[in-house]
């Protein structure tokens, strides 16, 4: 899977998640609480922790949103990665889940609705970072790169390794878009040296 198609895909999960979370918490809606506005903090409050992370541990620029996700598996992706063949399914399912469950707590507890609400501003903010700027990025660097990024892993928590394929004439049996073998491997004979 390309790298930008998963920027694009988990930030729309990251949307609809926080919009759903949202929306059940919307204050007055299935929950009262006092200083509602206090959930229109969490954006800013979540984009500024990940920005200064970005910053102190990556060196990404502050003003440069683009690069706070994007710069370290950029800088270190390895041409010797091949691609995940499967398409991310879990993540539709976490989302599913988590909009249930966080659903059914607010409907039958009644409560948490301030953290629900700033929650889901927060990871909707979160997810428009990953679809728009960070996705761009990663389309403009193999546009000028000439090379394609894949996901080769995706850990559970934090970046993934990514594969950088050149762009080679795909042979009959390769998916060009995908940058590897049906079978999500690129073979030792087509493979494009190792990036220094």
């Amino acid at each position: 899977m390309r790298y930008r198609d998963l920027l694009r895909f988990e930030g729309t999960c990251s949307i609809v998640l926080g919009l759903a979370l949202a929306t059940l918490a919307f204050p007055g809606w299935l929950v009262s609480y006092p200083a509602a506005w206090a959930g229109l903090l969490f954006v800013p409050a979540v984009l500024l922790a990940l920005g200064a992370f970005a910053v102190v541990r990556r060196g990404a620029s502050p003003r440069r949103s683009s690069q706070w996700l994007t710069l370290h598996p950029l800088s270190t992706a390895m041409s010797a990665r091949s691609a995940l063949p499967a398409p991310p399914l879990r993540r539709r399912l976490e989302t599913a889940i988590w909009i249930v469950a966080a659903g059914a707590w607010i409907v039958l507890a009644r409560s948490s609705g301030l953290l629900f609400f700033g929650t889901g501003l927060a990871s909707a903010a979160y997810g428009v970072l990953q679809a728009l700027p960070s996705a761009r990025r990663v389309a403009a660097v193999e546009a000028s790169s000439g090379e394609t990024f894949v996901v080769a892993r995706r850990p559970g928590f934090g970046a993934p390794e990514l594969g950088a394929i050149g762009r080679l004439e795909p042979p009959g049996g390769h998916d060009g878009a995908q940058g590897a073998t049906r079978d999500g491997r690129w073979p030792t004979a087509t493979r494009p040296p190792a990036r220094r």
